[in-house]
């Protein structure tokens, strides 16, 4: 068995250090072996004359990339990398890599985005790739800190459904036994019916799917969504919500980025306006994605913001369950969040009183009857709000990837299932 300290832990003594072999520098009678692990790298010196041959011959053939196992003395040399290096007494193999790489890893030669997904763990050998996922795990974790700071208990939803959550075509349908499901486009409907119960305040976090066949830098056809939903009839405190818990979040995560004290907010009909100016092509309904850059850059330019609410959007393009304006039903209690010109979070009061949900499912061309959910709202469902945003985004903006599939660490689009 393998037993052995990270190399950034290592002390000048006898020690015994296993990781990937990074590069190879052969002297004749002297060799060095470049070693690296997920906390550091070491050099390892082979001196012929002070090695019996087989293990030197070892040291002069093992292939870049394999891991190994190298026992020896460690000291300091500042010249070295990492400062320290090891003088090798021992060489075990214990996998050899093939030749060559199907994926260039030493960041000499750019790889395009789609091979590397191929060789996605291959690729995360990279300090620089792997740290993607290290910021997202942190990030993950001080947003779930926050929401039980908050008093938010976490659920975990079914992402299996027997109706399709936001109405409409873009589901994927699965034969579950002898009757027709769906992979859950959101837990919405389960997250806001277990409001009924009393428990005020909860949230999920969890893969959502959309059949949605874009082939662009911002859609995934699976990606993670953070949802929450609480009681309140206030749209303020969902917005406020969100700007504590990305602050803290970012903070806790170590990612640089700007929470201004209040996120500007603008309505849909001001959003277009200014998008208009600034010359993006507009939807009549929704924000385009040049609709969002362009936000984007209003917001930074106006309010030195990353940030910008949108709020008031008008029903055509809205989900059923949110709640109408009751002085013009034309518009909602809705708002995206959006970062750097990216949408990340979309939201909104719900519409909880039975008969006017019901009227907005017919208005959208949904039968009530085929949602079983809608039942639990006749027992005196509480007036309530939320949202949901979708991690990867957040992250492939906060550390500027530019594809929200870097961010992904097994990205699903219409064309890929590989790994």
């Amino acid at each position: 068995m393998i037993r052995t300290n990270y190399i950034k832990d290592l002390k000048e003594s006898e020690e015994t250090i296993a990781g990937f072999l990074k590069e190879k520098r052969d002297l004749g009678k002297l060799i060095f072996l470049i070693v690296y692990d997920r906390s550091g790298e070491i050099q390892a010196v082979f001196k012929k004359n002070q090695l019996d041959e087989e293990t030197f011959k070892k040291a002069k053939k093992v292939a870049r990339e394999s891991f190994i196992q190298i026992k020896g003395k460690v000291s300091k040399n500042e010249k070295a990398p990492g400062g320290k290096e090891i003088l090798a007494e021992t060489l075990t193999i214990i996998n050899e890599a093939e030749t060559p790489l199907p994926i260039e890893i030493s960041g000499k030669v750019e790889t395009n985005l789609d091979k590397r997904i191929k060789w996605r763990f291959l690729d995360l050998r990279r300090p620089e790739i792997q740290e993607i996922f290290v910021k997202e795990s942190a990030f993950v974790k001080a947003l779930e800190d926050f929401m039980h700071q908050q008093g938010f208990t976490r659920l975990f939803f079914s992402r299996i459904t027997g109706e399709a959550t936001e109405g409409g075509a873009d589901y994927f349908p699965v034969l579950y036994f002898d009757k027709e499901a769906f992979l859950a486009q959101s837990p919405q409907l389960y997250k806001e019916s277990v409001l009924l119960s009393g428990m005020d305040k909860v949230y999920d976090l969890g893969f959502v799917y959309r059949a949605e066949p874009h082939h662009t830098t911002r859609h995934l056809t699976e990606f993670m969504s953070f949802d929450v939903e609480m009681v309140t009839d206030n749209m303020q405190d969902l917005l406020e919500l969100q700007r504590e818990m990305l602050a803290y979040a970012f903070e806790k995560a170590q990612i640089s980025v700007k929470i201004p004290k209040t996120i500007p907010v603008v309505s849909f009909e001001e959003a277009q306006q200014i998008a208009k100016e600034k010359g993006a092509e507009l939807e009549k309904h929704d924000l385009t994605p040049e609709a969002e850059r362009k936000l984007g850059e209003y917001a930074l330019e106006k309010y030195d913001s990353d940030f910008i609410f949108v709020i008031d959007f008008p029903f055509e393009k809205k989900p059923f369950y949110l709640m109408r304006h009751e002085n013009n039903p034309e518009l909602t209690h809705s708002f995206d969040l959006l970062f750097r010109g990216l949408e990340i979070t979309s939201g909104g009061l719900r519409e909880h009183r039975y008969e006017e949900r019901a009227k907005n499912m017919k208005e959208k061309g949904l039968d009530p009857e085929k949602f079983d959910h809608l039942r639990f709202f006749k027992y005196g469902m509480p007036p309530h709000g939320g949202f949901g945003m979708g991690i990867e985004r957040v992250i492939e903006k906060a550390l500027k990837l530019g594809n929200v599939r870097e961010a992904t660490l097994l990205p699903r689009d219409p064309e890929n299932l590989e790994p």
